[in-house]
């Protein structure tokens, strides 16, 4: 009765124990596995913990862009929306990051598996039947409970206690009842024998929780310069649609001025067309910037998995700090930052041990070539007679020991996984090749771009000094009657486009750095605060 009470309370345990012991599992795993990589801790939950930022966002007391008649809506002012806040969005909500860390629940899920292969594995069954026939009825029952474990040598050992018994209710008065005490030990001792082959599955599994752990690392330093270069790109063009509006304001003063002159009779009348053509032109850039600003914009909210209508803007104090700050250039040579790599970056250290693991897999299917050399012992032990199925009679056990040995006539099937695995390690020793030189790769095309973007901003700097000058000057010789109104309006237009180009400058430089840093495997994503300042290298590639 005791084994069916316990049978009742194992089958209502209910859907939720077990989802929260796997649970348990796979987050100790994990937190084990992490800490051992990155010293650290991390919290790898799969279930949204924090609470969704965007209610904690401050509202703005009016729009940040002055809007012309054509773009004005009946909106209310938006949420500003910081660097720091936008990545903790990305994480609360993108469906691409929620994929990625299941992946990693999963993979050490897996890992429960394998481990659980090398735990006692208990068993239990309980039967009954009730049969009846012309002159006798009878009711007969059992039960088996059993614990069986593999051990790392490749050995298997099972106890198992069955217990069988016979009533009969009507008829013959006999009762019967006994039971068997039954031990199995097999242990190989040629293929699946050694701890080294017995374990593989095991050795793998933990592996490839490393593995996962490893390339979700990679994936967040990935995924948090997709989420900042956007961010950077929206308020790069902000700059442009004030550049824009600003240069649409003077053309408009300017071109009033110019009307007002040609009235006058002391300014040609096409001039004053040109300078009035001019306004028309700046009003279309404007409009055309302010276009572009709400579509990236709108790129941002989805790439944060907002819904398209919400209102939202970036934080005026990030566009500053990203324009005080300027250039902040990392001064690596190219031959360090590339030696850097190649020990920090985390999808190359996987190909590294992959090709340990294919290695392993040639070890394992060489074995498996052999002969099957089984030592076996099994032991039984019966119940005294006369339905004293509690006590066991000693004199009455019977032992077995044996020797089984399958020659290795066929192996066609292991000669293909041998065949296979060698394959595989070749491949692996390859990929191992291709990676290592796309890592390469990555940091001279990354350094490049650094150096490129760097000079960029400084001949912006420049044209944007000399594109001043230019108008300053134009002014002077205008008023003095020493050039016409077509020089002052190239001069403004050579200005603002030298503005933009130098906020453009400033943004690639900026993205370009963080790209750099993430291909060195040294960017921390845990301090966006620091990317507008600094490097934001972090340790062991975290």
């Amino acid at each position: 009765m005791g084994a069916v009470w316990a049978a009742v309370w194992l089958t209502g345990c209910g859907a939720k124990y077990y989802r929260n012991q796997a649970d348990a599992q796979v987050y100790s795993i994990l937190a084990q596995k992490h800490r051992a990589l990155y010293d650290g801790d991390e919290l790898y939950t799969i279930e949204k913990l924090t609470r969704d930022p965007l209610p904690s966002l401050e509202r703005a007391a009016q729009p940040l862009l002055t809007l012309p008649p054509e773009f004005r809506q009946r909106l209310e002012p938006p949420l500003i929306l910081p660097l720091a806040k936008a990545l903790e969005l990305a994480e609360f909500n993108s469906r691409t990051y929620q994929n990625e860390k299941e992946d990693v629940y999963l993979t050490a899920l897996a890992l429960t598996d394998a481990r659980h292969d090398f735990s006692n594995r208990f068993s239990g069954l309980l039967n009954a039947d009730w049969d009846k026939s012309p002159g006798d009825e009878t009711i007969a029952g059992g039960g088996q409970v059993g614990v069986a474990r593999l051990l790392k040598t490749g050995a298997t050992i099972g106890l198992n206690l069955s217990t069988e018994f016979l009533k009969h209710l009507t008829g013959d008065p006999r009762r019967t009842a006994a039971s068997i005490l039954a031990l199995n030990i097999i242990q190989p001792l040629w293929r699946g024998a050694g701890k080294d082959i017995a374990t593989e599955d095991l050795k793998q599994a933990e592996r490839d929780v490393i593995y996962a752990i490893r390339e979700f690392a990679r994936f967040k330093k990935t995924f948090a310069v997709q989420i900042a270069g956007a961010y950077y790109r929206v308020l790069q063009q902000r700059v442009v649609v004030r550049n824009e509006r600003n240069n649409y304001e003077n053309l408009r003063i300017a071109g009033d001025r110019a009307a007002m002159v040609a009235r006058a009779g002391r300014l040609p009348e096409f001039q004053a067309d040109q300078a009035r053509q001019d306004e028309l032109r700046a009003k279309d850039r404007w409009i055309g910037a302010l276009k572009r600003y709400f579509e990236l914009l709108d790129v941002l909210k989805l790439d944060l998995a907002l819904p398209i209508d919400t209102v939202i803007d970036l934080d005026e104090n990030d566009l500053e700090q990203l324009q005080a700050a300027g250039i902040v250039h990392p001064e690596w040579e190219q031959a360090p930052a590339i030696a850097i790599a190649l020990d920090h970056r985390q999808d190359l250290l996987v190909e590294r041990d992959r090709v340990d693991d294919a290695k392993r897999k040639v070890t394992v299917a060489v074995r498996d070539l052999g002969p099957d050399v089984d030592l076996s012992f099994s032991a039984s032990l019966p119940s005294k007679p006369d339905t004293r199925y509690t006590e066991f009679d000693t004199d009455d056990a019977t032992y077995n020991a044996g020797l089984d040995v399958d020659l290795p006539f066929d192996r066609l099937t292991e000669r293909n996984a041998y065949r296979r695995a060698l394959i595989v390690l070749d491949r692996a020793k390859r990929e191992l090749g291709r990676r290592t030189d796309q890592v390469k790769l990555d940091v001279r095309n990354a350094w490049r771009t650094l150096q490129q973007a760097r000079q960029s901003y400084i001949i912006q700097q420049n044209s944007v000094a000399l594109a001043g000058r230019r108008v300053d000057s134009t002014t002077l010789l205008l008023q003095a009657g020493r050039a016409d109104t077509r020089d002052l309006l190239e001069a403004r237009a050579a200005l603002v486009e030298s503005q933009n180009a130098l906020v453009r400058a400033l943004t690639d430089h900026t993205i370009a750095r963080l790209e750099f840093y993430r291909d060195l495997g040294l960017l921390d994503v845990r301090t966006p605060e620091q990317w507008l300042y600094g490097a934001g290298a972090g340790q062991k590639g975290k």
